[in-house]
């Protein structure tokens, strides 16, 4: 598309002088991200697809070629054409901008023939010093969502991010050179296994990667940039961590340990429990503890399920009374009266565990007695509930009105009239 801003006008000009892959990066490409393949026979020996060259030997998963000085994956089948594409990068800047250059790499090999390297840039992620990314690229087919469906004959234009620029590929070929800001932010030359323009972008806009980045918490750093929930999520941990010395080797395990120790309701910033000498087995120690304490959990819940409504009233009668009380206590002398009708609160729990039995419906198994932001009614005729009303004390409206079995009971609009003609008194009661 046509560049639209000031920046893009500038990222497209500065993008048409930047040179073409060096011998140099060339010949790296194809000694680093091009497979490289033995044909091996238990008659014939080895046979270099690189070279051609033969020779005989033990039979190995593995070898290099006495010619090229190559390593090589033997294959043993009868396969005689091997096809491979891979994506690789080229770091390097321009004017004060960071560019990840992304490359496409098909290696053809083919037993008595020599081997052929096509390579051609598919898009180029330009950073500025403040972590705003452009993407310069070639074409895609827009139908298809396949990494590859590339149009070669386009022209590298500005793109808007789409699927086929979620390519992150860690190899890199090449001197990297690096804007001022990555430098200061802790980048020293290697990667540790990251992806460069991922890293470069966490760097540059994530002040916890650059703080872990610079003590050294490469593998940190790596697992974050899949898994970025959970390095935000125990980051006061980390720091702690990291005050102690504390080297995270093994992130995913160490996250694991922390979640561990977090349902168990132990201490996340006390370097006892989050700096174990043994990672593995602390880790294995917690997740038993969480376990067992699920495992109660689950027992727990199978018994209040097999459990009367009275049964777990009985239970937590005591705590749930007082609460239910202390909450609703200045509604409890309402009573709003048409004729044979009258309508109230429930008084306790004890009544929400009656009206439930006596409606057959979820009053009291779902707790609405518990929920600080509704009044619970029941309309009696006679002494007799005809209907239990929830009543919304934020936006103060009839939010249910249920009769037995949750069906529309006698009387509705009565009722619900009844309640809205009274909602200045429950009004007065909060005031």
């Amino acid at each position: 598309m046509k560049p639209k801003t000031k920046l893009q006008r500038k990222i497209l000009a500065l993008s048409q002088t930047l040179s073409p892959l060096s011998d140099y990066q060339y010949k790296e490409a194809v000694r680093k991200i091009a497979i490289h393949i033995a044909k091996y026979s238990p008659k014939r020996g080895y046979e270099c697809l690189d070279c051609g060259h033969t020779w005989t030997g033990a039979e190995a998963k593995k070898v290099v070629c006495p010619h090229c000085s190559a390593k090589l994956e033997v294959d043993k089948t009868r396969k005689r054409n091997f096809c491979d594409k891979a994506y690789f990068a080229v770091v390097t800047k321009c004017q004060g901008f960071q560019i990840v250059r992304m490359f496409f790499m098909q290696t053809n090999l083919r037993k008595g023939d020599k081997p052929t390297y096509w390579i051609c840039e598919a898009f180029q992620r330009w950073l500025s010093p403040d972590g705003t990314l452009t993407i310069v690229g070639r074409a895609r087919h827009w139908i298809s969502y396949y990494c590859d469906c590339w149009n070669w004959d386009s022209d590298m234009e500005i793109r808007s991010e789409g699927p086929g620029h979620m390519i992150t590929p860690w190899k890199v070929v090449g001197h990297s050179s690096v804007i001022p800001e990555i430098k200061r932010n802790g980048y020293a030359g290697n990667f540790h296994n990251c992806s460069p323009y991922t890293l470069f972008k966490r760097l540059l806009t994530d002040n916890k990667t650059e703080t872990a980045w610079k003590l050294g918490q490469y593998k940190m750093v790596a697992f974050s940039l899949a898994k970025h929930y959970e390095f935000v999520k125990y980051w006061p941990s980390a720091k702690v961590a990291f005050r102690h010395k504390y080297q995270i080797k093994d992130p995913s395990t160490w996250y694991d340990m922390l979640d561990a120790l977090e349902y168990c309701g132990k201490d996340l910033r006390n370097p006892k429990f989050i700096c174990p000498d043994n990672l593995k087995e602390a880790h294995d120690l917690w997740i038993a503890k969480k376990r067992a304490k699920m495992d109660e959990a689950d027992r727990r819940r199978e018994r209040e399920r097999q459990m009367t409504p009275l049964q777990r009233y009985e239970v937590n009668h005591k705590v749930d009374e007082a609460r239910y009380k202390k909450a609703k206590s200045i509604f409890l002398d309402l009573e709003f009266v048409d004729k044979e009708i009258v309508v109230k609160p429930l008084q306790s729990v004890e009544e929400f565990v009656e009206e439930g039995e006596y409606m057959h419906h979820c009053v009291f198994t779902n707790r609405y007695y518990s929920d600080d932001n509704v009044l619970i009614f029941h309309a009696l005729v006679n002494g007799v509930s005809i209907a239990t009303i929830e009543f919304s004390l934020e936006d103060f409206s009839v939010l249910q009105c249920r009769g037995k079995y949750n069906q529309v009971p006698e009387h509705f609009d009565r009722i619900v009239s009844l309640i809205k003609s009274n909602t200045s008194k429950i009004i007065s009661k909060i005031a």
